[in-house]
């Protein structure tokens, strides 16, 4: 390796660029940054730009020889039809239930794999709960159509314990939706907070113990001050990722519960023509929803700094 560096030194290039990385600090960051910018504004930025573009044009694609002509009436649209505004405020509404319930089902989970489990056994643990994210997206959800059928393991087994009125409707419905997205952003949920459980020094609730604090109260007056960060991390992934899911409601929701997401789809699926209209609803969506997880974050780091 030292040779290699002997040998690009030979190379003005080279020893222009390290010169320049010694000598100044804004250099530095420069390099060091440079390959992350690029990849966000090619990945994220550049596709997102050309989509608020497309939302502006009357039509899509622009003909040869034709001039793009710009329009606001593709997000007029979003406000013509009570079908879109349904589907708009439904989606924001299961997405934060979803979120919240997620909260609650992950949390105990990160929390015995952080705190409860031997320390030996936690990389198991959470190699064993990741485990299933493997597999597609697609391939769980035709599993858990499988597991809530008519003729699935749920209503068998509700029928094997006597339970009456079996078997229970529980596909193509809110029920199936819930359950499978809760396990398709668990992980998303798990991460975070098994991240900010992990840092809570172990000390610190011993302490908590000898001086007498029952379990409840060292959960509501340490654990979940200090996970907070988690808490919020894991809320904003899952959210954004429930808002904008598009092949598990088609899967397991019903025409009852469409969400948005999956009328955007419907919308570009339609023809070229469609998709200044789908774009702006994505623009709409996105935009929507950011300004709605910056909210959420900002209430919670309000809420941090007056109790610091």
């Amino acid at each position: 390796m030292t040779r290699l560096l002997i040998h690009l030194r030979r190379f003005s290039v080279y020893r222009g660029l390290t010169d320049l990385y010694a000598r100044s600090p804004l250099a530095r960051l420069l390099i060091v940054s440079i390959v992350p910018l690029l990849w966000i504004l090619g990945t994220t930025v550049a596709p997102l730009a050309q989509m608020v573009l497309v939302s502006f044009y009357e039509s899509f694609p622009v003909r040869d020889g034709e001039t793009a002509r710009w329009t606001l009436a593709n997000y007029a649209s979003f406000f013509e039809r009570p079908l879109y505004l349904t589907a708009f405020v439904r989606s924001f509404v299961f997405a934060t239930v979803v979120t919240f319930l997620t909260l609650l089902v992950v949390f105990p989970i990160a929390y015995y794999i952080a705190k409860v489990a031997p320390s030996g056994r936690r990389t198991r643990l959470l190699l064993l709960v990741i485990a299933p994210f493997w597999v597609s997206e697609i391939i769980r959800s035709f599993a858990w159509i499988v597991m809530l059928a008519n003729r699935g393991a749920v209503n068998s087994f509700l029928s094997f314990i006597g339970i009456p009125g079996t078997p229970v409707e529980l596909l193509y419905n809110n029920v199936s939706l819930t359950i499978g997205v809760i396990y398709l952003t668990s992980l998303y949920m798990l991460l975070p907070l098994y991240a900010a459980l992990e840092k809570i020094d172990d000390n610190v609730l011993e302490a908590a113990a000898n001086l007498g604090a029952p379990g409840w109260r060292r959960f509501l007056r340490i654990v979940l001050p200090l996970s907070r960060d988690g808490v919020v991390a894991g809320c904003s992934l899952v959210f954004l990722l429930v808002i904008g899911l598009y092949a598990m409601p088609q899967l397991l929701g019903g025409p009852g519960n469409t969400l948005f997401a999956t009328t955007i789809g419907q919308i570009f699926a339609k023809a070229g023509a469609s998709w200044p209209q789908g774009s702006a609803f994505s623009i709409i969506l996105t935009g929507t929803a950011l300004a709605y997880v910056g909210l959420f974050v900002a209430i919670f780091q309000r809420r941090g700094r007056g109790r610091a």
